[in-house]
Order: C-alpha cells, then sequence, then structure tokens
C-alpha cells in the first residue's frame, strides 16, 4: 500500500480544504494509506465532518511562543511525521504549510516525493514581506513538482521562473464527489425554495473583495427591474457589513440575502434558475463545476483562473467582462428568458469528478522514474 501525507493549514471551509478531502477520499479508496498534517494548530479546528473513512488527521499542537519558535517547533514536528511515516508522495497546499513542510522534507533526508500544489496566479496573490517569499521560492525550488490548477495558474510559476518546466504540472482540481450529490438531495425548509414562480439567483463564495459580490448585487438591482426575482449570496467574510449596507443603499434587502457560510449549499444550487460568478480573479472555480453538475444556467465573469476554460471559452455558460455592472445584468435577463441543454452542461462536469482527476495525480506523484 502505498503512503500519502496531505499537508494543510487547516480543514475550515473553503476551495483548497475542500479539495485536500476530495483528494484523500480518492486515495484512500485506491490503495493508500493517507494522513493529513493540520499545520495551523488547534485553534485552527477543521468543521468538516466528512472525514473519509481510514484517513489520519493529526493537528500541530501549536505552543504560546513567539512566531519564530513556533515555526521551529512546527518543522520539527512534521518532520517528526515524515520520518515515522515514510510517506512515498507529499502534497502541501497553501505557503502557510508548504514552507515548513520543505524546510521539514529537507531535515527529514527528502523522504519520498515533495510536491506542492498552487491554487492561485502567484503574481496576483503573493503579498507577503520579503523574508516570507524567498522562503516560498525556496519550497517551491527544492520540490519535486509544483501542480498547478489550471492553466493560468501554471503561467503565472512560469513566469517567476522559480521552477524548470519539466517539474511544472497543471492539474484540474477533483470537484464532483459520491458525497456530492446525496447532499444535493438532503432536504432544506426554506420559504424561497417553495416559490417557483419567483426565479432565484445564487452564488456561493467568500464574502471578500476578489469575489466582487457588489459587482453582482449592482447587476442585481438591474435585473430586478425587469423581472420579479431573488438573489441569495452564500458565503461568510470580511465584506459581510459593507455588502449588507449596499444591499439595505440599493432598497433590496427584501430580496437579497446574505445567508452566511454552510457546510452544504447544494440543495439551494439546486433549486437555483441562474448561477453567477462575479469573480475579479480565481485559482480555478469550483462552484462553476458544481454548477454545470447540476445542469444550472451559468453566468461568469472572464476572469484570471479557471472560468474560461471550465465554461470552454463561453460554450458552457455566459462569459463577461469583470467588474461590468451592466453586461453582467444582460447575461442574467438572458439566461433567465432562455433554454439550456442541462444533459450538456452535466457531462461536461462530470469531466472534473474525483475519479477522472485523482488518477492524474497519481500519476504524476507516484509515478516510477
Amino acid at each position: 500500500m502505498k503512503k500519502l501525507i496531505i499537508c494543510i493549514p487547516s480543514l475550515r471551509l473553503g476551495g483548497a480544504a475542500k479539495i485536500a478531502l476530495n483528494l484523500c477520499e480518492y486515495f484512500s479508496e485506491n490503495d493508500t494509506k493517507v494522513t493529513l498534517l493540520l499545520t495551523g494548530g488547534p485553534e485552527r479546528e477543521q468543521v468538516f465532518k466528512d472525514i473519509p473513512n481510514g484517513v489520519d488527521v493529526i493537528t500541530f499542537p501549536k505552543h504560546h511562543s513567539s512566531r519564530v519558535l513556533n515555526l521551529f517547533n512546527k518543522i520539527l514536528w512534521i518532520a517528526s511525521y515524515f520520518k515515522k511515516i515514510k510517506p512515498d508522495a507529499i502534497l502541501a497546499v497553501r505557503h502557510d504549510a508548504t514552507v515548513p513542510s520543505s524546510i521539514a522534507w529537507r531535515l527529514s533526508s527528502r523522504t519520498g516525493k515533495f510536491f506542492i500544489r498552487e491554487i492561485n496566479p502567484i503574481r496576483l496573490t503573493l503579498h507577503r514581506n520579503g523574508i516570507m517569499v524567498r522562503m516560498i521560492q525556496n519550497a517551491y525550488s527544492s520540490a519535486t513538482g509544483i501542480i498547478a490548477n489550471s492553466k493560468d495558474v501554471l503561467a503565472s510559476l512560469k513566469e517567476k521562473k522559480w521552477v524548470s518546466e519539466n517539474k511544472l504540472f497543471s492539474i484540474d482540481n477533483p470537484v464532483l464527489t459520491k458525497s456530492f450529490y446525496g447532499k444535493v438531495a438532503e432536504v432544506v425548509e426554506d420559504p424561497w425554495l417553495n416559490e417557483p414562480d419567483i426565479p432565484l439567483i445564487i452564488t456561493i463564495g467568500r464574502l471578500q473583495k476578489m469575489k466582487a459580490h457588489d459587482t453582482l448585487i449592482k447587476a442585481f438591482k438591474i435585473v430586478r427591474k425587469k423581472v420579479n426575482c431573488r438573489l441569495m449570496i452564500i458565503g461568510e467574510g470580511e465584506e459581510h457589513e459593507s455588502l449588507q449596507k449596499l444591499i439595505d443603499s440599493l432598497g433590496l434587502t427584501s430580496s437579497v440575502r446574505l445567508t452566511g457560510g454552510m457546510e452544504n449549499p447544494y440543495p439551494f444550487l439546486k433549486a437555483a434558475e441562474v448561477f453567477v460568478l462575479t469573480s475579479v480573479y480565481e485559482g480555478f472555480g469550483n462552484v462553476l463545476v458544481e454548477a454545470l453538475a447540476l445542469g444550472k444556467k451559468i453566468v461568469s465573469t472572464n476572469c484570471v483562473g479557471g472560468p474560461a476554460y471550465i465554461l470552454n471559452q463561453g460554450e458552457y455558460g455566459a462569459l463577461v467582462n469583470v467588474g461590468g455592472v451592466e453586461q453582467i445584468a444582460q447575461a442574467i435577463l438572458n439566461k433567465l428568458s432562455s433554454l439550456v441543454d442541462a444533459d450538456k452542461l452535466v457531462q461536461r462536469g462530470k469531466e472534473f469528478s474525483v475519479e477522472v482527476v485523482g488518477r492524474k495525480y497519481s500519476n504524476v506523484m507516484f509515478a516510477k522514474n
């Protein structure tokens, strides 16, 4: 049996954690012993309830010490598990886990192959102090390989020239799991789901500036003048207060709802007429795949990341300019009044299943050189 360690800061709600768990599901069902090392410490306690059977989850017992001493202790802690488990492969996700894991790997005699999974175009997201950036660069340059989750992320890595191109790989996110469809089927009670004559528009994503929910709200204001519909924004984050003020100021309080975060938003996505993504950039766009899998009409910004690839340049959903409020509004109105070939969308979504993508990860990380 092969052995895989996945290093990630936490399993809090978020796309990176979701994909890590999806990979755990695939590998644990395919002759691999998987261990999750949560490097963020106990204050970042995971909230997922459906960790795949057979996966060991170990949390760094953070000490009350200086940042430097805490990093030193973390490196030694990770290295101890590398030496104990002797993995065939290690996959590090997010920079806060990548840096200490990389150093720990080198301290433990480079046991197994060490891969880093990059989830965002680093030219847009790497806003750290100079020392941290150099540590990230060292981690990348010493790794066995870097796995980018989209062609745009891969292109950003090539621009940095931190790693030779033969160590760079582009593999889609493994989005659709067996459990996804079970979650879709769950019954939820909500008055907005019981009024089919009022179309529901939905978006799912953290309330942060890069998701540009304010653009969607402004576009919805235009849509609402022509069609009696509702907008549900599922997610939590630092922009909640400012978004609620915008909703109130535009007179949309009764037709736009900020729901907060949900472990299972999929019954709401299933009930939606249109799914909209208005991000400024994306690493990939997992929720677009989930919307495709449910045959939903889609409007997305043509932002850096995965949307254009996932929607095949507009074949599977409308692509609009980033920040284009009126264009987004018109695209939503077009979708509300049009028919869609749901089966075609569903088949596209299945191309991003855990089974399909997991095999690609396996072929890269466990390749015999």
